[in-house]
Formats: C-alpha cells, sequence, structure tokens
C-alpha cells in the first residue's frame, strides 16, 4: 500500500466577496439572524488565530478510486470560537468533503477581534487530499 499523505491546507484567506454575494458594497459583511455582524478581514483589528487544525483521513472508498483534489469550505469562526455556517464550495467524492466538514468543526482558534472585541468573521478553509 502505498504511504497515504494528506497535505492540510488551511488558508486563512477571507473571502472577498463582491458587492452582490455579501453587503452591496457596505462595511459590514452579511448578518444571520440572531448573531452579531460577521466580518470580513480587511474589517477587525486582528484575525483569527489557529490554536489546532485537525487533518482529514481519506475513506476506504476515495483511497481505492484514488480521489485526489481539494475541499474548499466556506464558513464563519465565530466570536464564541466555534466553526459555523459552514458551506461547500468545491467538494470531492467517496466521503472526502464530509471528511472535511467533520474536521473544520473541530478546528480551535482565538476569536477575531474588532476594537477589543470578540468577532465573528468569513474565512476559507482548503483541504488538499493527495495519495502518495
Amino acid at each position: 500500500m502505498k504511504p497515504l499523505t494528506i497535505f492540510f491546507g488551511l488558508s486563512l484567506l477571507l473571502l472577498a466577496y463582491n458587492s452582490i454575494s455579501y453587503g452591496q458594497g457596505t462595511s459590514k459583511s452579511q448578518t444571520t439572524a440572531g448573531t452579531e455582524n460577521l466580518y470580513k478581514g480587511t474589517e477587525v483589528t486582528l484575525k483569527a488565530h489557529v490554536t489546532k487544525k485537525p487533518e482529514p483521513k481519506y475513506t476506504k472508498a476515495a483511497r481505492k478510486n484514488q480521489i485526489e483534489g481539494t475541499v474548499v469550505i466556506h464558513c464563519v469562526f465565530s466570536a464564541t470560537g466555534e466553526v459555523t455556517h459552514i458551506h461547500v464550495i468545491s467538494g470531492l467524492p467517496d466521503g472526502l468533503t464530509e471528511r472535511a466538514v467533520e474536521v473544520a468543526k473541530k478546528i480551535r482558534f482565538i476569536p477575531a477581534t474588532k476594537d477589543g472585541h470578540p468577532v465573528s468573521m468569513w474565512m476559507e478553509l482548503q483541504y488538499n487530499f493527495n495519495l502518495k
């Protein structure tokens, strides 16, 4: 069996959505009912800092079918320290997308701050699956 190499890529690049996607050009990003405002990286004083980023494991089916590629997820790193509002932008077959979502929920981080207060911000996560 080939050794399995999973390159876990966590991109702390923020989503630079155009005005049609979020906020129609306003300074604050989209708000979600019942939650505080969500910010882009350019709108916060300090960006979220990841302290724990688990790596997803291959499924048997994906290994058998030699699936490789990247799962891209947009999510919120909340002011309370949880990853929420997970949306898959680009997935992979054979359970790899589900594995990426599972580990994204387990990420631990120090929330972003704005004017000294913790805030929620949009993030993009990339999980690269490579068999080698």
